[in-house]
Formats: C-alpha cells, structure tokens, sequence
C-alpha cells in the first residue's frame, strides 16, 4: 500500500507539472503565433490591394504621360492635336476629362475632350479650375488634385497635371476612380473591417465610408506622423489605436502618387480566434490535468509489463512521429490507457497537419508575391504580355510528355513563370527598347538569369527552381550563358524551359519580327536542335504539337501541327 501511494503521488507529480507547464509554453507560443499570423495576413492582403489598385491607376497615367511626352504635340495643327486627344480618351474609359493648356496656364481653345456627351458645364469648369491650382504647384512631373467626389450619376474623380515635352505647355486629365470604389467596396477585412485609400493629405480617395473625417482614424494619423507618403514605396503592419478604437492595420504606400491604400479591423474582431484558442486550451489542459490523476490511480496498479511499450511509443511521439499507436490489448485499465494514449496521438497528427498547412498557406502567399513580380516584367512590354505563362504551360506540356511525376511539373510551371524574373533588375531603356540591343546592352541584358537567381535564392521551397531561372540561356553545344554548361551537364528543368522559351519567341510578335506560322516555327526548333536546344526536349515538343497541341498567342484554343 505504501508503495501503491508512493507511486500514485510520483506518478501524479510527473504527470501534472509536465502537462501544467506544456499548456503554459503551448498557449503562449500559440497566442503569439495566431497573432502574427494575423498581421502577416493584413500584410498580404495590403500588398494584394497596394498592385490591384497600381494595375487601375497607372494605365491612364501612363496613357497621358505617353502623350504628354510626345516630341512636337505642341507645335501639330490643332486638328491633329484633337486626334491625339481623342485617341488617348478613346483607349482609357477611366479618363473622364482631357484638356490642353499652353506655357502660360492657358486652356487652348478646342483641345479639350470628354469621354460622354452629357457632361455638365459646371463640371468643366471644375476641372478647369482643379487644373490652374495644380498649375500654382511646383514643377514636379505629376501634380495630383484633391478627389472630387461625385454627383448625381457622375463617379468621384481626381485631376493630374503632366508639363508637355520641352515645357511648352501642359496636359490636365481627370481620371475617374469608379473602377478602383468597385474593387476596394468588394474588398473584405474580416466581417467589419474596411479598406480604402488616401491621398497625401490623409484624405479619402477611394474606399471605406464616404462621410467622416479620416484624419482622426489611428492608422493615418500614424501614416501622416510618420512622413510615410513623402518617401519611397513602403509596407506597414501594426496596431494602432488605443482602447475602443484599436486596431490592427497594414498600409502600402504607392509608387509616385504619395497615396497609400489601408485595410484595417478593430483589434477585438481581429483576435477573437486567439481567444477563443486561448479558451480552448485552458480546457483542454484542465480536462487533461483531471485525467492524468485518474489515469495516474489506474497505472499505478499495473506497470510492469506494458512500460516498455509506452516507452517506445513516447519516444517516437517525442521524436515527432505524431500519430504513433502502441498495442491496446487489454480489457483493463492499461488497455484504456493505451487506446487514451493513441487518441492523443492522432489529435497531435491533426493539430501538426494544421500547422503544416498554415506554413504550406505562407508558401503559397511568398509565391504568390513573386510570381506578381514576373507577370510585373511582361506587363513592362505590350509585345511580352503573357510570356511568362505561355512558356510555363509549354513547359509543363513537355515535361508530362516526357513522364514527369506531379512534383517536377509543379516545379517546371513555377521555372516558366519565373523564368525571366531577372529582368526586373533590368533597366526599362534596355528592357523595353524596341530596335536590336547593341553589344553593350545585350552585355547587360545577359545578366538577368544571375539576378533572378539571387532573387528567388533566399527563397527555401524554390530551391529546385533556381536552375531553370540560371541556366535557361544556356546552349546544348556549351555556347550559352551565364556558365557555358554543355549538354547533360545543363540541368533538365532548364533544357525544357529553354525549348519552351523559344517555342513561344517564335510564335510571338515582337518588335523585330512577326509570329511565324507553326511549320516554320518547328523548322527553326529542328535547325537549332543539337546546337542550341536538347534534342529530346525538341522531339517531345513536336509530338506534343502533333497529339495535343498547343495554346499560343492570339489563339484561345491549342493549335496542332498538321500532319
């Protein structure tokens, strides 16, 4: 009997204090997980917002500027200069109002259009006057007005100044911002948060509600104290706020503009999955502090024959094998032992299949960031538009043609998508220039595979995609670049890149030639293969053609090689 309590009480000892202080350490280090789970998710969602907002904002920026700099607009017939006008009005519905002003601040008589018929003379001259006190600014290349929220059928609206090439004048267009209300009213930051959009003064642009004075919500007053808007592009997450009015929010700010788009959500709504978490656990670990006493009671009677199984089981357990059962034989108490044992090894299985699958979430929001930054490189050139995504779904074509498993066709979409992400250390003069490269610039364009190679480097679950991003220049007769690899020598997933990438070259339109049809384009593959390409990698690809087809530019259905 002694030894029955003295057991009973080390048992008790052994099995509450360790599960006490497992409950403490799990409920603090979950706690702080959730919680940066929670503003890594805000961040996310910000950075989403800050490139879907960029994607409806800088086309008819880029439209006016492209026009504003044009040599000579000034000095075309008024006519011509009309015709240029309405062309810029005719390919961006989001510009409203387009005006032509000369060096002295003056609106030129008939140089001014609209996109609708029914826009009020009122309106006119408030566009005309948002203009002339963007024109008292400073001679920044971009002047942005305050928004003019709309009225009646109108949406709300923001005025830009852009000087003519030369200084000979100016070009005010008012952009409207219905598009971007749309996507940011869609937007959703939990089941009461908002997101919106302000400009340098901490004023609403779009988003968020209508009425109300921004300036006093936490999160842009911090942005204003900060001087956020006045450097360069930047993301921040963060709590804000105190009491009531706390809350936890990222804001992005945007490239030239000086505006930053913010999600936010009261920090109460936004953490009522930790405490909830928080609850659960406290009864998780009393339930299982009162088991372990009763449990304690029952093993204390009988140790001896199934100690060493439990042992085996607690180790593997220990060494993270989550999911481990030992033999449950018994009818008695040691038998309902084992089977409770097990019982916590599949809940452990299950929260560790949870975890896996938020840091698989992580990965797939790190991909999802980088594979932006490709699309970024084809949206910098309208003749590469979709490059990237062609070359992958080539790849892929070939490397099942060929009998790869589901894990390296994965990894051959990711290498065609990323395969020129380099190019974003690529300066636009070179990277978008529309004649041939001169030895110069073709010296330096040769660099992006190096420069995506260090990019996705840092990147663990890529690791397997940096040979195709390094060696997709590099040719079967050991001619390529960057480190002259010689046939087998040049890793597999970059061979089929490499086939895919000059596959869809050919049958693309680019400055310096036209799509070629699907014959002659095989006829090129075949003179290059055995010197430039695998030619496995191009007999694959032909049988692919022949059997399935492919999707290439301007087609919407996959085009067969005839027969």
């Amino acid at each position: 009997m002694r030894l029955f309590r003295l057991t009973l009480l080390l048992m008790l000892t052994c099995s509450v204090v360790p599960a006490a202080l497992y409950g403490w350490h799990t409920l603090r280090s979950t706690r702080t997980l959730l919680v940066r789970d929670v503003q890594e998710l805000h961040q996310e969602r910000v950075k989403q917002l800050r490139l879907r907002t960029e994607a409806l904002i800088d086309p008819p920026l880029r439209s006016v500027r492209g026009l504003a700099a044009l040599p000579g607009l000034s000095t075309l017939p008024a006519e011509q200069q009309r015709l240029q006008l309405s062309a810029v009005l005719s390919q961006n519905p989001e510009i409203g109002i387009l005006t032509r002003f000369d060096a002295d601040g003056q609106r030129l008589p008939g140089l001014q259009g609209f996109a609708v018929q029914d826009v009020m003379p009122t309106e006119l001259v408030a566009h005309e006057q948002r203009a002339q006190a963007l024109l008292e600014q400073d001679g920044r290349s971009l002047r942005v007005s305050q928004v003019a929220q709309g009225e009646r059928s109108r949406p709300s609206s923001v005025t830009v100044l852009v000087p003519l090439a030369e200084n000979r004048g100016y070009l005010a267009a008012e952009i409207l911002l219905e598009s971007m209300e749309a996507m940011l009213a869609q937007e959703r930051t939990g089941s009461d948060g908002v997101a919106y959009l302000v400009d340098a003064g901490g004023r609403r642009v779009a988003g968020g509600p209508r009425e109300g004075d921004f300036l006093h919500r936490p999160v842009v007053a911090h942005l204003l104290a900060s001087k956020a808007l006045e450097g360069p592009s930047l993301v921040q997450v963060g709590h804000f706020g105190e009491g009531d009015s706390s809350v936890i929010a990222a804001y992005a700010v945007l490239r030239g503009l000086h505006w930053a788009v913010i999600a936010e959500q009261p920090t109460q709504t936004a953490y009522l999955p930790v405490t909830a978490l928080q609850r659960r656990l406290v009864l998780t670990l009393l339930m299982a502090l009162g088991l372990a006493g009763l449990l304690s009671a029952l093993f204390s009677r009988q140790l001896t024959r199934p100690i060493e199984r439990f042992r085996s089981g607690a180790m593997e357990l220990a060494r993270g094998a989550f999911g481990v059962k030992v033999e449950a034989t018994q009818n008695n108490e040691l038998g309902d032992l084992a089977r409770t044992f097990n019982y916590m090894s599949e809940q452990l299985a299950a929260y560790d299949a949870e975890n896996r699958a938020l840091y698989q979430s992580l990965e797939d929001g790190y991909l999802e960031t980088i594979v932006a930054l490709a699309n970024s490189i084809d949206s910098k050139d309208s003749y590469t538009r979709g490059h990237s995504q062609r070359v992958a779904d080539i790849s892929v074509e070939i490397g099942r043609e060929l009998g790869m498993n589901e894990i390296e066709l994965r990894q051959l979409r990711y290498g065609g998508i990323l395969h020129d992400v380099g190019k974003i250390g690529i300066v636009d003069a070179i990277l978008c220039k529309q004649d041939r490269l001169t030895d110069d610039e073709m010296e330096v364009m040769r660099g992006h595979p190096e420069i995506g190679d260090q990019i996705i480097g840092a990147v663990t679950f890529l690791s397997a995609v940096r040979a195709a991003v390094r060696s997709h220049h590099e040719r079967w007769d050991g001619s390529g670049y960057p480190d002259k690899l010689v046939g087998t020598d040049i890793p597999r997933i970059a061979r089929i890149v490499a086939c895919a990438d000059t596959f869809d070259a050919c049958t693309s339109t680019r400055p310096y030639q036209k799509a070629m049809p699907l014959d002659v384009a095989v006829g090129i593959l075949d003179r290059l293969s055995g010197k430039q390409l695998d030619p496995d990698v191009v007999d694959a690809l032909k049988r692919v053609l022949s059997e399935r087809g492919l999707r290439v530019e301007g087609s919407s259905e996959p085009v067969k090689l005839a027969s």
